[in-house]
C-alpha cells in the first residue's frame, strides 16, 4: 500500500521538518503534509537564539541576515541602556528562508513532503491512523501534530480543553536611514547592526521588540490575549516614537499593516499526546509564557518526539502517555512562568 507510512507529520514548520529529518535518518518511512506551498511568507520576528543551534544537527548560521550580540532595554521607551556580549546570543533569519531550508534537509534525508494539501480529519483506529486531506487518504502507524496552534490535529489532541494564549502584533518597517541606525523622537541613537531593541511595561506582562534584518526591521509586541486592544495601541505609539520618519504623527503607522498571530501557552495538564498521536512545538502548546518565544521548544520537542516515536515503533506500543518522560524538562521549565 503506497499510501501507508510509519509516521505522518502534519505541518512543515521547524518542528515538523526536523522531526521528519530525524525519523528519515533512521530509515523510518515518513510523510509530511503541508497546507502551504514553499517558500511561504510567515509572520515571525525571526529571532533564533544561539541555544537553538544545539538541537539542529546542521549549521544554519549562514542563513542569518544579522548576528546579534547586544540588546537595548527600555521601560515605556525611557531609561534606555544597552548590554553587549562578545559572542552571538541570537541570529535573525526570515522564517520563509529557515522553513524552506529545513524542509530541504528533511527531503534529503529521505522524508516525503506533499505541499498544498491540508489535513482535514484524523481517524485513530486499532491498527493504524487514517489522515484525510481534500484529495487523498493516508495511513500510518503514528501521526505527529506539528501544525501549529491553528491546525486540526492540534485541536484533536486538546479535545476542547482551554489553553492560554499570547497575542502578538507585528509589522516590517524599512530603516529610516541608509545604514542600520535609528534616531528616535528623543534623539537617542540606536545601532541595530548587531543589536535588538526590547521595551517593557507598555502593557502589563508584555513587551515590544525590534529585530533587525538585512533591509528592514521586524517590529512587534506581545502580551496576554486579554490585552489585545492595549497591545495594538501601545505598539503604534512605540513605533511612532521610535522609528517612523513621520515622527509622532499618526500618518507614519497607518502605512503599515499590523499582522496578528497567537502563541499557545500550556496549562499544567494540557495534553500533548494520546494513542498513536504525539505533538511538537506550538501544536503541543510549548510557547514560552514569559517571552512568547516558540522556536527553541519547537526544535527541542521535535528531537524528543523523534525519540518517543522510534521507541514506539521498536516496541509496537503506541500508547503515548501524557507524561512522556523525555518531554518532562520542557514541561517543567514552562511551569515556572505564571501566566
Amino acid at each position: 500500500m503506497n499510501d501507508f507510512y510509519d509516521v505522518i507529520i502534519s505541518g512543515c514548520g521547524p518542528s515538523g521538518s526536523l522531526l521528519g529529518y530525524y525519523l528519515a535518518q533512521h530509515s523510518i518511512k515518513t510523510l509530511i503534509i503541508e497546507k502551504e506551498h514553499f517558500p511561504r511568507k510567515k509572520i515571525c520576528a525571526g529571532g533564533v537564539q544561539h541555544r537553538v543551534l544545539k538541537f539542529i544537527p546542521f549549521d544554519i548560521r549562514h542563513l542569518a541576515e544579522k548576528t546579534i550580540k547586544g540588546i537595548y532595554f527600555s521601560i515605556r521607551n525611557k531609561n534606555v541602556f544597552q548590554k553587549k556580549h562578545t559572542e552571538p546570543i541570537m541570529y535573525t533569519i526570515r522564517r520563509e528562508i529557515l522553513d524552506s531550508f529545513l524542509a530541504e534537509k528533511a527531503v534529503s534525508a529521505g522524508c516525503t513532503i506533499y505541499f498544498g494539501e491540508k489535513v482535514q480529519s484524523l481517524n485513530i483506529m486499532k491498527n493504524h491512523a487514517e489522515v484525510k486531506t481534500g484529495s487523498k487518504t493516508y495511513r500510518a502507524k503514528i501521526v505527529a501534530a506539528a501544525d501549529g496552534s491553528r491546525g486540526s490535529l492540534h485541536r484533536d489532541i486538546l479535545k476542547g480543553e482551554k489553553i492560554n494564549k499570547i497575542i502578538g502584533y507585528e509589522t516590517d518597517i524599512e530603516y529610516p536611514s541608509a545604514d542600520d541606525t535609528v534616531i528616535d523622537s528623543a534623539e537617542q541613537l540606536f545601532d541595530l547592526s548587531d543589536s535588538v531593541r526590547l521595551d517593557f511595561k507598555g502593557v502589563k506582562k508584555g513587551y515590544c521588540w525590534v529585530f533587525p534584518k538585512e533591509k528592514s526591521m521586524s517590529c512587534g509586541m506581545g502580551a496576554p490575549w486579554k490585552d489585545a486592544a492595549a497591545v495594538k495601541a501601545y505598539l503604534k505609539k512605540f513605533l511612532q516614537q521610535f522609528c517612523l520618519p513621520d515622527g509622532c504623527s499618526s500618518k507614519g503607522i497607518d502605512r503599515y499593516k499590523l499582522s496578528a498571530h497567537s502563541i499557545p501557552v500550556r496549562k499544567n495538564k494540557t495534553p500533548f499526546c494520546s494513542f498513536r498521536i504525539i505533538a511538537a512545538g506550538d501544536a503541543a502548546c510549548f510557547g514560552d509564557g514569559f517571552t512568547g518565544e516558540g522556536l527553541y521548544n519547537a526544535v527541542k520537542s521535535a528531537c524528543y518526539a523523534a525519540d518517543s516515536i522510534k521507541k514506539a515503533l521498536k516496541n509496537s506500543d503506541f500508547r503515548f502517555l501524557r507524561g512522556e518522560k523525555n518531554y518532562n524538562d520542557i514541561v517543567d521549565r514552562l511551569k515556572i512562568f505564571k501566566f
